[in-house]
């Protein structure tokens, strides 16, 4: 447990662990499965920008020590009724400290299989993940059982998102289940659970103050971070990073990421934004890094082939200069249909298609989006884009 030891004495150098701051039609024929070598993606406007963030200050390193003591969390009985009381019980066990040697946050278990989701900024920078589940036990100490090394798996650096992962979870503990942001209503209520301040899992309760698409802060580092936002006015401090915010159905609709200046301005990143991170195998890059290198690299088509069914124009692209095609671009011959980026974002499936973009305009946005997430060659997933946003705001899986 040495690792867990040299994490509790870096605790205190916790940066700022929480910021302030229908039918499917068009599809080409086989399109799926066919192979390419490397990931892309079309150009999208960028957003419009949000007021910027400031930096919460880190929890004093006698909170962090606290936490990984096990102080005691909020117990059930300090919440508003029986249906909190019960939210609470359920969801708790899901809900995990994180530990590193930068400090700690929070994260929410998601798979049977021990995969977390987190904010990026928690364990950015970490040498090592220490990942430690409820005690069965209100308030008692964590024992050895508890604690688990987690495996940085990959990160969403726009969005602030990281998934880590677990060898094993303890009996009885479940994953929570990803709702629909996209369903929240303004004035609903919401709920977390999380660490602020090292006081382990702690409930608080508040309300849905808006939803906040295309959203864009800092949180003291040269990312310009953008993603889909539910605002809300949750009590939330440092250490409540990564945590879920959760709908009254125990469902995370969001993980709670950073505040803005001012009272009761809290946010959280979208549900929605996280299970396209998860959709993804590759990380994402920071807006202003690919535009660093889109400026040295201009895409090349390599070459260009007729294709008979569907009929049109398949050009095969070289995107990062590097001399081999890595996405493919469809330009049907009947003008009415839309035309098709066709990319790899799979670094497992051997260079197969995975992803298809729609340009239903060919005005060089993207209105809707396939997903083949199990790598078949058939697509499971599809997402729809508003206003050349750079992620989808509503998901739809495609039924067998």
């Amino acid at each position: 447990m040495s690792w867990i030891r040299i994490a509790a004495c870096a605790a205190a150098a916790l940066f700022a662990s929480y910021a302030s701051a229908q039918p499917l039609e068009g599809a080409p024929v086989g399109a799926f499965g066919k192979p390419v070598t490397a990931s892309s993606g079309p150009t999208i406007p960028s957003a419009r920008k949000a007021p910027h963030a400031r930096i919460g200050a880190p929890a004093p390193a006698s909170k962090f020590r606290k936490a990984l003591e096990g102080a005691q969390s909020q117990p059930a009985s300090a919440t508003r009724g029986a249906a909190e009381a019960e939210l609470y019980r359920k969801a708790a066990p899901s809900v995990v400290l994180i530990v590193t040697d930068k400090g700690l946050g929070s994260g929410a278990l998601i798979s049977a299989d021990g995969q977390i989701v987190t904010n990026h900024h928690v364990v950015r920078g970490a040498k090592q993940i220490g990942v430690v589940f409820k005690p069965a036990i209100e308030g008692a100490r964590p024992g050895p059982t508890d604690v688990k090394r987690g495996e940085l798996v990959k990160v969403d650096e726009v969005a602030d998102l990281a998934l880590i992962k677990v060898d094993a979870i303890p009996p009885g503990v479940g994953p929570l289940k990803l709702g629909d942001s996209g369903a929240l209503q303004v004035g609903a209520d919401v709920n977390a659970i999380g660490h602020p301040t090292g006081e382990t899992w702690t409930y608080t309760r508040g309300v849905v103050s808006q939803i906040r698409r295309a959203y864009e802060w800092q949180a003291g580092d040269p990312i310009h971070h953008e993603a889909t936002v539910i605002q809300t006015q949750t009590p939330i401090n440092p250490g409540n990073s990564g945590g879920p915010l959760l709908n009254v159905a125990g469902e995370i609709v969001g993980l709670n990421s950073f505040s803005g200046e001012g009272e009761g301005l809290n946010y959280a990143v979208s549900s929605e934004d996280v299970k396209t991170f998860l959709a993804r195998s590759h990380d994402r890059r920071p807006v202003q890094n690919a535009a660093q290198e889109s400026d040295k690299c201009e895409w090349k088509t390599v070459r260009s082939e007729s294709s008979a069914k569907p009929k049109g124009v398949l050009d095969y692209v070289d995107t990062d200069c590097d001399g081999e095609v890595d996405s493919q671009i469809f330009t049907p011959a009947n003008k009415r249909d839309p035309g098709v980026f066709m990319t790899s974002e799979d670094e497992e499936s051997h260079g197969q298609i995975d992803t298809l973009y729609f340009d239903q305009g060919r005005d060089g946005t993207v209105d809707w989006v396939l997903y083949d997430t199990d790598h078949n060659g058939k697509p499971d997933l599809r997402g729809d884009f508003r206003n050349g946003e750079d992620e989808p705001y509503r998901w739809e899986k495609i039924p067998e």
